[in-house]
Parts: C-alpha cells; structure tokens; sequence
C-alpha cells in the first residue's frame, strides 16, 4: 500500500517522532503500554492497524492530543496532494 492510500501513514509517523522525541525505543514503549514489542512494531510499520484504544493510550503516553496527529494527518495529505498536483504539470 503506497503512503497516500494509507490514512494512518501521518499519524504512525507522528507517533514514530513523539517516541523518538521522548528517547524511547519500540521495546520501551512498548514495555510502558503493556504490549510485545512486536505488537507495537505492527502498530508504527503499519502492519496492524491503529485502533482508538491503541491511539488513546499511545497520545497518553506521548502527552499529546490525537487531535495534533490528525491535524498532522491532514497537513500532510494536503503536501502530497499538492506535490502530486506539480507533478502532474
């Protein structure tokens, strides 16, 4: 599945900066939610799709708002838009 065609793609990827930010590996965050590191591996590749109760726990986690990573979300889809609008040209 390509990145634009992924709805979640931005949001792991925010969540993916947050946890490096906070200097923790996947085996530490991991550790901190209660998951196998496998499991939380899923989650950031994409592997496993992220579910509210995975997203609310992770935002805990991270301090942050899931309203900053959908925002994220969204500005990110408007770039790849644009970008593949100039493309196009």
């Amino acid at each position: 599945m390509r990145q634009r065609d992924d709805p979640q793609a931005c949001i792991r990827a925010g969540l993916r900066r947050r946890r490096r930010t906070l200097g923790l590996t996947q085996e530490g965050a991991a550790r901190l939610l209660g998951m196998k590191r496998l499991s939380y591996h899923r989650i950031e590749t994409g592997a496993r799709r992220i579910r509210f109760a995975d997203l609310a726990a992770l935002c805990e986690l991270y301090q942050c708002d899931p309203v900053e990573l959908l925002q994220d979300s969204r500005l990110a889809a408007a770039y790849a838009h644009a970008a593949g609008t100039i493309a196009d040209r």
